[in-house]
């Protein structure tokens, strides 16, 4: 896709295309304040969102994921690689029925409140996950986990889960401390991690400084690391040329060559299964209650040329379910897609309503380059008897208050996730956490609940089969494209490798050119 060596594409152990922006709000003045700390090699400016939702468990977008990150250890965590690696456990067993595994801790790790780490820690850390519903159940599912010991922790499920590890390594299972109460507040905020924060101040940064007492030889490589919050993408672009910040991540294809411009940025340009996802909320008494209507909007949705002229081609077009062309042999590319045929979407609204015209708000996150998609979908649907208001969210509010699980229509960027059950257990299910369409099908259940205790990966990929044509029948969902995560970074930094799902970008071995 890209040809010069401007570009550092990054990989992803299932290979798959995507590309993303960011925000628009407020201009912002950064100072480049110094933190000292151990580690010698700098301090890493980051221009984000503010992040609102700090508890580590319910934590869900880029910015929230990862200022914990920095924070707080993983027992298990993801590569860019999509490998489940060792952290705070150093190796696990597998029984052999697949219902027992079994983990061996590190050994004298210290939280930055100077207490130890224990087995007690990570048995509070995944009970909590269940008391509080984390999105991590959707591929830890129905388990039990005790302390064998001071530095054993074994888990034991109900059902062979073939994701439980990827379930373990989930951005939500950062490991607290036994009996921390509110981790979202400031004052409670306590890990194990590479980064200690200093301070927090809303509206405009939070300052870490490295921890001298951190359990890995040799890191955290940098001084510190400087938050700066800035929702507009474009004055995270200035900042970045600028010198003013360091990394950004989700920019926009339309920004991309003011960045190519820059003699001092890199882009970073990491394929994923990330994507936009138009859905339309289909319980009773709502939008998109009657499935032909579900239906017109697809006939009304032009996905080819949203490709084209909004993702300017970077991308590809996948079926109308949230596995990715890039999933390989789980994706079915036999499923026939929609043609784009304004009449039909017009003669099924007016058959399903009695009307020859459908209206409804349109919610539309402020990040990425979804105003502009927003706008063509409004284009192409008024062609098809479909008339839509705009409403602009920022991604904070719309995210952070859970306003995207109550409108009737609206568009959501969903991440990368290393497993296709990971969406459809989170979304696509009954009682799952973020059901935005709210469309419940007893099929879907099954099939989703058949897929994840199902390993042969011929016989899921026939289950995912199953699911695609379902969704594309009934479902109430459409996908314009799935893309990569496109980031930037100053010259002068070094080991930087963006994750495709940013928010678990792993600062501990970075560090400034010079320092």
């Amino acid at each position: 896709m890209f040809l010069n060596n401007k570009y550092l594409v990054g990989r992803s152990g299932i290979s798959r295309l995507m590309f993303t922006t960011a925000i628009l709000l407020i201009l912002c003045v950064i100072s480049a304040s110094s933190v000292m700390a151990q580690g010698g090699g700098g301090v890493l400016r980051v221009a984000m969102n503010e992040p609102i939702n700090l508890d580590p468990a319910t934590g869900s977008n880029d910015p929230e994921i990862l200022f914990n990150r920095t924070i707080y250890d993983y027992l298990v965590e993801l590569t860019p690689e999509n490998i489940p690696a060792p952290n705070l456990a150093t190796n696990w067993e597998i029984s052999p029925d697949g219902l027992t595994y079994t983990f061996d801790l590190v050994e004298g790790v210290m939280f930055h409140d100077g207490s130890d780490f224990t087995a007690a820690d990570v048995v509070y850390t995944y009970n909590r996950l269940k008391d509080v519903g984390s999105p991590a159940l959707s591929l830890l599912g129905d388990f039990e986990v005790a302390a064998d010991g001071d530095y054993t922790v074994v888990f034991t499920l109900t059902a062979p889960n073939a994701d439980f590890i990827y379930g373990v390594a989930s951005r939500h299972a950062l490991i607290l401390s036994e009996g921390t109460q509110n981790p979202e507040a400031i004052e409670n905020i306590n890990g194990t991690g590479p980064f200690i924060l200093q301070e927090y101040t809303p509206g405009d940064r939070a300052v870490l400084v490295a921890n001298e007492n951190y359990w890995v030889e040799g890191e955290p490589q940098l001084d510190g690391i400087e938050f700066y919050f800035i929702d507009n993408p474009q004055t995270q672009i200035d900042a970045l040329i600028n010198g003013q910040v360091d990394f950004i991540f989700k920019v926009d294809v339309a920004q991309v060559p003011t960045l190519e411009n820059a003699d001092n940025v890199t882009i970073l340009n990491v394929p994923t299964n990330q994507h936009p996802v138009i859905r339309i909320r289909s319980d009773e008494g709502h939008l998109g209650e009657d499935v032909r209507i579900r239906q017109a909007f697809k006939y009304a949705t032009n996905r080819q040329e949203l490709l084209e002229t909004v993702q300017e081609g970077y991308g590809a077009i996948g079926n109308y379910d949230p596995l990715g062309p890039g999933f390989g042999a789980f994706f079915d590319d036999s499923i026939e897609a929609y043609d784009y045929d304004p009449a039909q979407a017009c003669a099924l609204i007016q058959e399903a309503t009695g009307e020859d015209r459908l209206y409804s708000e349109f919610y539309v996150v402020d990040a990425f380059n979804y105003e502009a998609l927003a706008v063509a979908l409004q284009n192409q649907w008024e062609q098809a008897c479909i008339d839509v208001d705009i409403i602009m969210r920022p991604e904070n509010i719309y995210y952070g208050d859970n306003e995207w699980m109550e409108v009737d229509l609206g568009i959501t960027g969903w991440g990368d996730r290393p497993v296709p059950q990971g969406y459809f257990n989170e979304a696509h299910i009954s009682g799952s956490c973020c059901n935005e369409a709210h469309w419940v099908d007893e099929e879907v259940d099954a099939l989703v609940a058949q897929a994840g205790i199902t390993a042969d990966p011929e016989a899921r990929a026939a289950i995912y089969s199953q699911l695609a044509q379902i969704f594309r029948d009934r479902g109430a969902t459409i996908y314009p494209w799935f893309a990569s995560v496109i980031g930037a970074v100053n010259n002068d930094v070094e080991g930087l490798v963006m994750h495709p799902f940013p928010g678990q970008t792993d600062f501990r071995g970075v560090r400034l050119n010079g320092e």
